[in-house]
């Protein structure tokens, strides 16, 4: 699982093995370890809540997601899930499938090894 932080926005990005992990145990979870002993945690979770929402807390970044909705999310061909919390407390939330990337290179070899099928790539020749 990827995160990516910019201004007041989240951006999670889960690829296939991350979603089976999430739709089997209702936690996908990841950490940055630094030198000093403390980490950041960041988690998705299904959850019983309503809505999405997230918590930083003691270290972490939690999303919640409710159960309903994750559970159709992982087993559809369904892509993000998105909440825009403009002027709210909260930041902004993107969730989504992780694409193969269609301009290849050592680096993106690697990271798209568990990547979903990218659905733009039968049509990138034509550009």
């Amino acid at each position: 699982m990827k995160l990516r932080i910019h201004g007041n926005s989240l951006r999670f990005r889960l690829n296939r093995t991350d979603i089976e992990i999430l739709d089997r145990t209702g936690l996908c979870e990841e950490q940055v370890r630094f030198g000093s002993g403390s980490r950041l945690v960041y988690a998705l979770e299904a959850s019983s809540v309503t809505a999405i929402e997230s918590e930083f807390s003691g270290g972490a970044i939690r999303v919640r997601v409710p159960l309903q909705m994750a559970r159709t999310w992982t087993t559809s061909s369904q892509i993000a899930l998105v909440t825009d919390r403009a002027g709210s407390d909260g930041p902004s939330l993107l969730i989504e499938k992780d694409f193969e990337c269609l301009h290849r290179d050592e680096r993106t070899e690697q990271d798209d090894a568990n990547a979903f099928p990218n659905p733009k790539a039968s049509t990138a020749h034509r550009d």
